[in-house]
């Protein structure tokens, strides 16, 4: 009974700083983006403020065990590397009422991950954000690339390119290298990782849903 007791309490003091910690997010996410009114140029706007919150050391805060990572509060009041700061640009998204998830960013089929975006529903599809260099993907005709439209081909390549030549030697996206603007093996999840994830996946599809089309689910971003 007392280690009922216990752990309810427990569960209640973490749900209520959860609580506390959305509506610290809310509050941010309102603030920056006052006074825009179209969705693209909320999520850009978050993506540009979170690049230039704090640093891009990685966090070393974590939620009850190192495994979890930070709180994407902990993200937003120390800084953090892109997985970091991707984790806190979708969590300010969503308290907006905007669909995001992160993505992750492959070299090759069988290789690990070297890099974090975020992919974001605005009013005509998708687009894709980068806070660890304060980039997104315009399309040329007042629109924005999704993941999709920037796997196999050099779009996203071309366009870091453009940007490194407009922002001149100073600016941090002078480094960055080829291979974090190369989309071909990019996917919000890793369906193939083991035989659950593989089951998850068949699961999806029986249902019609095509689960390298979904977005990463908010409670696999959120310790």
């Amino acid at each position: 009974m007392v280690l009922s007791a216990i752990l309810i309490a427990c569960a209640v003091a973490i749900w209520v700083s959860w609580l506390n910690d959305n509506a610290a997010l809310r509050d941010k996410a309102i603030a920056v983006t006052n006074g825009l009114t179209t969705v693209s140029a909320k999520i850009i706007a978050i993506n540009q403020w979170v690049y230039r919150n704090q640093g891009f050391a990685p966090n070393k805060r974590y939620f009850l065990i190192p495994a979890l990572g930070p709180t994407p509060v902990q993200v937003l009041q120390s800084g953090g590397e892109c997985e970091d700061k991707a984790r806190l640009v979708s969590a300010m998204l969503r308290q907006l009422g905007i669909n995001s998830g992160l993505v992750q960013i492959f070299p090759c089929e069988d290789c690990g991950p070297i890099h974090t975006v975020v992919e974001a529903e605005y009013e005509t599809g998708r687009m894709v954000v980068d806070p660890i260099w304060n980039v997104a993907y315009p399309s040329g005709d007042g629109k924005f690339l999704s993941i999709h439209d920037l796997a196999g081909n050099s779009r996203g390549r071309k366009h870091i390119y453009d940007l490194q030549a407009l922002r001149g030697a100073g600016d941090k996206i002078q480094f960055m290298p080829d291979a974090d603007a190369t989309f071909d093996y990019a996917r919000a999840v890793n369906w193939q990782k083991n035989a659950l994830s593989r089951t998850a996946a068949f699961g999806f599809r029986m249902l019609g849903y095509d689960p390298e089309h979904m977005l990463r689910p908010r409670f696999l971003e959120d310790p």
